[in-house]
């Protein structure tokens, strides 16, 4: 219960906020595309219509990456996850030998 309350003390809540912005952007852009590839939607329209969405997620995806370089809970977060991943391989190295 500790390490749930210890973790959720971690998480960014602007991070939460982008990545979910993030997610919509791409999830908009996908489901569009497939619509167009389903009913062979094409034409300039409908090929800026899709520029448009890519790039509102391009954008999207960019902000996320500025925030997590810039804020340092993130940073720190990040540093875990690279720790426990390196933990993780260390632990398969030493169980291989």
């Amino acid at each position: 219960m500790n390490d749930e309350l210890y973790l959720e003390a971690l998480l960014c809540e602007e991070y939460e906020k982008l990545l979910k912005e993030c997610q919509r952007s791409l999830d908009q852009w996908n489901e569009r595309s497939e619509g167009m590839r389903q009913t062979h939607e094409n034409g300039e329209a409908a090929g800026r219509e899709l520029l448009r969405l890519q790039a509102g997620f391009a954008k999207s995806y960019t902000v996320l990456q500025r925030h997590v370089e810039r804020c340092q809970q993130c940073q720190l977060v990040a540093r875990m996850n690279q720790n426990i991943g390196q933990l993780s391989m260390d632990t398969l190295a030493a169980g291989v030998n």
